[in-house]
């Protein structure tokens, strides 16, 4: 989940609540929103360091043992196990949610969930370890050629999208009773999707019809469902015209992009380690190969690893790295991998710029190529020609070949398809000599010509016949002013002939009229009265461009695909009220003033009250003993010889890195305070 989804779904009384926090102040008052500070790594690099010390140390302990998955209270207390006392870790998470770096979530029955938002771990990746990236990978010799990526090469997650596309435009995509694809259409289309499926085979995708769909016809489907290219309607996926004229609109590189956001939402590992070294690889730039050992390699360097890394344990998260993430990216066109020994041993890079989704079309990645008619009617169209002329190219072509230069065939049968489909002889030859890079030889021209001339001249119409039970009544009907438009002929003295899609506007003039006129149950008429007809299922796209985020969904819906989600945290109620103190200490007004404020020598039955209430509020001490102050954590009260003793964690000099377990009788030390942070932690 990220934070524009949380924006979408969050209420506008929290939505004002966060607003008012006077840490953002300065950037809300320039106009800036509050999407766009949470993922600005220079914003949320002030807003560190302004931070308190145990807002910092939980942050920094979900960014590096958590990430971004969802999290409860004790896997916090896990995480940011040290120094900080559970009180100090409450307060911290409570800051934390505050200021709408961390959300919490509440489950049915109570309890909550916490998530960092995939966006923002990305950020606070960036901050809080901004050299990670410096120096990593390698670039080509020549300088020039790092600041540019790859094209994506064939296959490609978008270019199947495409196909996909026009599958549905030329057959459809009908769906059984039980509400999936015919299995001729699905072996078809099969054929159509070109994604390697065994480097998804590790992945074990989970999705809805497992039993009848691959995954790579489940993932293809689940894409085109969430950027909402096709709706689910009437047992039939259809076109969503619109949303297509935009998408189609985009450069490749841009679909990319939107593609790989719907990606890593959907399979982002859960492994915080992983989930760095994904951010890590997104911060390379696009030219620049990297292997699973380098990334391995700096994640190990600045601590991001669990535990102690031998020989056994790096080769096995390699694997991980390669098999979870980098072979799948690759098999989806989404990195390419090198096959030069000198970027070293399954090198990667990314095939597109990782900029933001909807900001302006660069010089780089704008396709104005255009496509070159051959005189034995092939049409070879390179990779830079853009989607809307491809669109159009395969409405009137036959695809004979897929890669890189694609060739499509122009023949009679082709035209013919176009021609129902509502193109022109006129307006195809038009649409070539626009795009061809050399012109369109005159045999084609005229052979196009020829092709189309008789088309037309003979048509299969759908009619209706009203009949009438007596010549009376057909007098009546006749005489209906309301009734008049529709009757196209009246073939003898009770027959009348109308077009099929006036059946319906018909019938309730004669309902009306007071005549009960029921419409033929026939589903070819039935299609024609809801406005539909045999021609015209491959929609012709505006010329004009219209790419821009009006138009295509600008979060993809978490429950409109198939693929299930990685966690239902989405799916719960977002928690509306923010922590205050008294959440976190409960029965503070229990406690007597002095022992927040004073910090004196107390009676040693007075101590003991004290370091019981501070393990009860699981909080912190200050003591001084001989002359030096120490921060204790207190864990536990032991009766001993008389006397009793408190064992505990012990923080010497506030250095926050040398920590020590503590044992001390009840004597041993002289002035002590009650800290609970957040209420006095800072006097």
């Amino acid at each position: 989940m990220n934070y524009a989804q949380l924006l979408m779904r969050m209420p506008r009384e929290l939505k004002s609540r966060l607003e008012a926090e006077t840490i953002y102040a300065p950037w809300l008052g320039q106009g800036a929103a509050l999407g766009q500070l949470w993922t600005d790594p220079v914003v949320m690099e002030t807003v560190c360091n302004r931070l308190s010390r145990s807002e910092r140390t939980v942050l920094e302990a979900v960014v590096r043992r958590i990430g971004c998955e969802p999290f409860d209270d004790a896997e916090l207390e896990r995480a940011a196990v040290g120094s900080l006392s559970g009180a100090e870790v409450k307060m911290g998470l409570a800051g934390l949610l505050r200021k709408g770096i961390v959300f919490s979530f509440r489950k049915t029955w109570g309890e909550h969930l916490y998530v960092l938002p995939e966006d923002g771990f990305a950020c606070w990746q960036s901050v809080l370890f901004p050299e990670m990236s410096s120096g990593l990978g390698k670039v080509p010799g020549d300088a020039g050629l790092s600041l540019r990526p790859a094209l994506p090469g064939e296959p490609n997650l978008a270019r199947d999208l495409f196909h996909t596309l026009v599958f549905a435009a030329e057959q459809g995509l009908k769906l059984t009773k039980n509400g999936t694809l015919h299995k001729k259409q699905l072996h078809k289309l099969s054929e159509r999707i070109r994604l390697r499926e065994e480097a998804l085979e590790p992945l074990s995708l989970k999705y809805a019809y497992a039993d009848t769909y691959p995954p790579k016809i489940a993932l293809v489907l689940d894409m085109l469902l969430r950027l909402q290219l096709v709706v689910s309607e009437d047992e039939e996926l259809k076109l969503n015209v619109e949303a297509l004229d935009v998408f189609m609109d985009l450069p490749l590189a841009e679909q990319m992009r939107r593609l790989y956001g719907i990606w890593k939402m959907l399979k982002l590992p859960a492994a915080a380690w992983l989930q760095h070294a994904v951010c890590l690889l997104e911060r390379i730039n696009g030219g620049t190969w990297i292997t699973a050992e380098q990334l391995l390699e700096r994640l190990e360097t600045f601590g991001l690893l669990p535990g102690t890394v031998v020989s056994e344990e790096r080769a096995e998260r390699i694997r991980y790295l390669l098999r979870l993430w980098l072979e799948p990216l690759a098999a989806l066109g989404f990195l390419e991998q090198s096959s030069d020994p000198a970027f070293g041993p399954n090198a990667y890079r990314w095939t597109f710029s990782l900029a933001l989704c909807g900001t302006s079309v660069t010089e780089d990645e704008a396709e104005d190529g255009g496509f070159m008619v051959q005189p034995d009617f092939e049409l070879l169209v390179p990779p830079d020609v853009a989607s809307k002329v491809r669109w159009e190219i395969s409405c009137l072509a036959d695809l004979a070949a897929r890669d890189q230069v694609s060739v499509y065939k122009l023949s009679k049968e082709s035209v013919k398809r176009a021609l129902e489909n509502g193109r022109t002889a006129a307006g195809i030859c038009d649409f070539l000599e626009r795009h061809a890079l050399y012109g369109v030889p005159e045999h084609v021209r005229l052979s196009i010509g020829q092709w189309a001339k008789p088309y037309g001249k003979t048509v299969f119409t759908q009619e209706l016949l009203l009949r009438c039970a007596d010549d009376e009544t057909a007098r009546t009907v006749a005489k209906l002013p309301a009734a008049s438009r529709y009757v196209k002929e009246m073939l003898n003295g009770r027959d009348f002939l109308i077009a099929a899609a006036d059946a319906k506007p018909l019938a309730a003039v004669l309902e009306k009229a007071g005549f009960m006129a029921g419409l033929p149950a026939i589903p070819a008429v039935q299609a024609e009265t809801d406005g539909e007809t045999n021609s015209g299922r491959y929609p012709k796209l505006s010329a004009e461009r219209t790419a821009s985020v009006k138009g295509l969904p600008a979060v993809e819906p978490l429950d409109k695909g198939l693929i299930y989600s990685r966690n239902s945290v989405g799916f719960l109620r977002l928690e509306t009220r923010l922590p205050e103190a008294s959440d976190v200490y409960p029965s503070l007004h229990d406690i007597p003033p002095t022992w927040l404020r004073d910090y004196r020598n107390y009676h040693v039955s007075t101590r003991k009250e004290i370091v019981e209430k501070a393990i009860e509020m699981r909080s912190v001490l200050q003591i001084r003993k001989n002359g030096t102050d120490f921060r204790i954590v207190p864990r536990k009260v032991q009766e001993t010889r008389g006397t009793w003793c408190m064992t505990g964690l012990g923080l010497s000099g506030g250095a926050q890195d040398e920590t020590s377990e503590v044992r001390w009788l009840a004597e041993e030390w002289q002035e002590m305070r009650l800290i609970l942070p957040g209420i006095n932690d800072k006097y």
